[in-house]
């Protein structure tokens, strides 16, 4: 599994990182209603982290490619400590909002995860590689949300908070004293500031396949933001699901991501080719996402589940490493960057979109109009062709 050493403390960070957010990821619809807010209050109290992290992320990736991936990542894991510590002290909604607002400006912590990954990797191996990030992924989602529940119903919801606050102080310990600077060529582009950075995301999108790459890439993460920023919500209301009942299904979740991810991706490339597991992960998380909607038990849950995951576990850690693939190689910080904040702006859209559509039409609706935005993507990775020497020579920028 890491036949890359150099690999192994970032994967420890990118778990501890990812265990940290899901541990409260069960319980932030419910934080809401405790005060009484409708669905679309909720959406937009979710959406706020994003719009913070959409601003951050470019200027994160950027600044990471001139000053190294380390220092940038331990300031956003402080930044992810203070927000959950903030999380657990919240006696209104407005704390909750603020919470939201200082892990949301510091939040690049998969942004240069990601970035660490392709720095100390061979392009060869990125697909592989990029699966440890999605095996944490998947680890950090299996005992997350299962934590938060029970911790919520044992000691109320500001456990969970105190619980996540202390890993993300782990991880920046981890960080601060295990995690060594990969030794790559630092461009001189990062020295910009400001504004700077997003005229380069734009020069990004001049290049055709990364354009076609990073459009793909929003129509998979605004459905997944929608059905993540809203399960909770949906299962409330449709399944009379309580936060321990939302955390063990979404622990369910992470335990088959773990089975796509650390053993089903490495041989399926090298069978199929990525562009083809691509396109077969777009359409099933299309399936599922359409199937939610016809579930109404455990057991039919559980089998839309099973379809889902494996469309979101090999869609992820493939279009990683394509981006990544297709970045110019002293660039691969800032490209990974801007899809993060394409990521980012998927969770806006999400939540808001999702809180209103619970609350004006049904809620059923986020699984058709997830499934429907799946399935644009779907069809965008058809007009992908690898070429490898045309793909080198699109990766100059003028």
């Amino acid at each position: 599994m890491f036949k890359n050493k150099a690999l192994i403390p970032i994967f420890i960070v990118v778990f501890v990182d990812l265990l940290g957010f899901s541990i409260i990821l069960p319980l932030l619809p419910f934080y809401a209603l405790k005060f009484d807010v409708s669905a679309e209050m909720i959406g937009m109290i979710a959406a706020v982290y994003s719009v913070c992290q959409f601003a951050a992320s470019p200027i994160l990736g950027a600044l990471s490619d001139r000053y190294g991936r380390r220092p940038i990542l331990i300031y956003s894991q402080f930044g992810s400590m203070a927000g959950f510590l903030l999380l657990a002290l919240a006696g209104n909604i407005w704390i909750i909002v603020l919470s939201r607002f200082v892990d949301g400006i510091s939040g690049g912590n998969i942004t240069i995860a990601s970035a660490y990954v392709a720095d100390v990797s061979e392009p060869k191996d990125r697909a592989s590689a990029m699966a440890l990030i999605g095996v944490a992924f998947g680890l950090g989602f299996l005992f997350g949300p299962l934590i938060g529940g029970e911790l919520s119903g044992l000691w109320g919801m500001a456990a969970p908070a105190y619980a996540a606050a202390f890993l993300a102080f782990s991880s920046m310990t981890l960080s601060i004293f295990y995690l060594k600077e990969p030794q790559v060529h630092r461009s001189i582009e990062g020295r910009k500031r400001g504004l700077a950075y997003y005229t380069d995301a734009f020069n990004y999108f001049k290049i055709k396949n990364l354009r076609t790459m990073l459009t793909i890439f929003f129509f998979f993460a605004l459905p997944f933001s929608l059905y993540v920023s809203m399960f909770s919500l949906y299962a409330h209301l449709e399944l009379s699901f309580n936060e321990r009942e939302v955390g063990r299904f979404l622990a369910y979740v992470g335990l088959l991501g773990i089975i796509w991810q650390g053993g089903v991706i490495r041989p399926l490339v090298k069978k199929i080719g990525e562009l083809s597991l691509l396109r077969y992960g777009l359409a099933a998380m299309a399936t599922g996402l359409l199937g939610l909607v016809l579930a109404d038990n455990w057991q039919q849950l559980a089998l839309v589940a099973l379809v889902f995951s494996f469309g979101t576990g090999v869609t992820r850690v493939v279009l990683s490493s394509l981006v990544s693939q297709m970045a110019p190689p002293d660039k691969k910080g800032g490209v990974i960057g801007v899809s993060s904040s394409i990521e980012s702006l998927t969770r806006i859209i999400g939540p808001i979109l999702g809180g209103w559509v619970i609350g004006t039409i049904h809620p059923n609706y986020i699984g058709y109009i997830g499934g429907a935005l799946a399935a644009v993507g779907f069809w965008l990775a058809f007009t992908v062709h690898r070429d490898s020497k045309k793909l080198e020579s699109e990766m100059i920028i003028d």
